[in-house]
């Protein structure tokens, strides 16, 4: 994992161990299961795990922080070597496969990003649409005179040896060797429950203020489900910003469920915490 300072080339599921150890350190508790319903009933969300126990968790609120799912390419042997040798992130990987042979695999506006970026790491690029690209006359026109290879002829599957890619073969018997991949993928949700619950969903996002703050009370989202483009960087950092929020909105809460406390002094505390 690529982009988080101070952690520059950790393996993901040390980095989440970590984060997890930490927590504990704070007194959260970690349950590792699929949730697979939830509703509000008395002022409380009661959510349900595939788990079975009888008991739902009881909650004051829900935070999403479920990240995206990208779909790849429909190419065989693509997804074999997923998040080794093909990637779909430049600002990740892309200093990674400096002055080596990278092909783009798919088509579209996605594709045609990745192409312009990876461009500043590579002179030996090549665009493979596994059909029609998608792109415009012009986009093919600027990238044929930056000298990136364009294919568009069927491609039959991707080639690994030893765990390692190898190439792309092409239907017509053609290979063409190279050291990665990127594949021009599309995002969405991980889950189907923000919007079983009532959140708008726009393409891959749940949609969210800047605090995290749903369209439905007691419902946040943090991190790239909400702003599918951010980094681990910019997760961690969102995430932040929610947590803060979803504190002083449960202190709110408590204060309004006050009756010893006036009208006044609840306004006065909810300036403070601003």
């Amino acid at each position: 994992m690529h982009n988080l300072a101070g952690h520059e080339g950790i393996d993901p599921h040390e980095l989440l161990g970590r984060a997890r150890s930490d927590a504990r350190g704070y007194g959260a508790e970690i349950v590792t299961a699929s949730v697979t319903a939830a509703h509000r009933a008395d002022g409380r969300w009661l959510v349900r795990t595939e788990t079975g126990t009888a008991d739902p968790l009881r909650a004051r609120a829900l935070v999403f922080a479920t990240g995206v799912v990208e779909e790849l390419p429909e190419v065989p042997g693509l997804a074999d070597l997923w998040g080794g040798d093909v990637v779909s992130c430049p600002y990740c990987h892309g200093w990674e496969v400096r002055d080596q042979p990278v092909a783009v695999v798919g088509s579209g506006p996605r594709a045609w990003q990745q192409l312009l970026l990876l461009r500043r790491f590579t002179e030996d690029l090549a665009l493979v649409g596994n059909g029609p690209t998608g792109l415009e006359r012009g986009q093919l026109d600027h990238l044929r005179r930056t000298g990136v290879a364009v294919h568009e002829e069927p491609v039959d599957r991707v080639v690994s040896k030893g765990g390692r890619l190898y190439g792309i073969a092409f239907a017509n018997g053609a290979v063409l060797q190279r050291a990665a991949v990127f594949a021009a993928t599309t995002r969405r949700q991980a889950t189907e429950l923000p919007a079983t619950l009532g959140c708008e969903v726009s393409s891959a996002a749940i949609v969210a203020d800047d605090e995290g703050r749903t369209g439905v009370s007691g419902v946040w989202a943090a991190g790239s489900c909400a702003r599918p483009s951010l980094t681990v960087a910019g997760s961690v950092g969102h995430a932040t910003t929610t947590a803060i929020a979803v504190n002083n909105a449960l202190i709110m809460e408590e204060l309004e469920l006050a009756p010893e406390l006036e009208p006044q002094s609840q306004s006065q505390s909810q300036s403070q915490l601003r």
